[in-house]
């Protein structure tokens, strides 16, 4: 299967399955990678295809941007071999990729009760 015609498969899903902003999000991304990879078969993509792509496409953007530009590419994938073609293999889907586009846990900030800081301050002040 060429990429355009997985494009068209999976936004044809989109619209009548997802709301309109989660379509134009999913547009912003496949339309690119139709445009590029186009004519192209599924199969014949490379992980190192796919990682230079979402290089240039999310060049300068925020860490939770690229993890989401990342997944739904992936998505894409799953969904043609879930649905359509169970050979195809998800070139998203490798240990390098999924460790550079993993979804970090929040920093999480110790607490100071109130008091302690009361007292800290009185004795300070003392």
């Amino acid at each position: 299967m060429q990429v355009i015609e997985a494009v068209k498969i999976w936004l044809e899903y989109h619209k009548t399955n997802s709301r309109e902003k989660t379509l134009r999000t999913y547009r912003t991304i496949l339309l690119r990678f139709r445009d590029e990879f186009g004519e192209r078969d599924l199969e014949s993509l490379t992980s190192e295809e796919i990682l230079s792509f979402l290089g240039r496409v999310t060049d300068g953007a925020k860490p939770q941007t690229k993890r989401i530009r990342y997944s739904q590419l992936s998505a894409l994938f799953n969904f043609i071999r879930n649905n359509l073609d169970q050979d195809i293999r998800n070139p998203c889907n490798t240990l390098m990729m999924k460790k550079l586009f993993r979804n970090r846990p929040p920093v999480r900030w110790n607490t100071i009760e109130k008091d302690t800081v009361d007292e800290i301050i009185f004795k300070t002040t003392n």
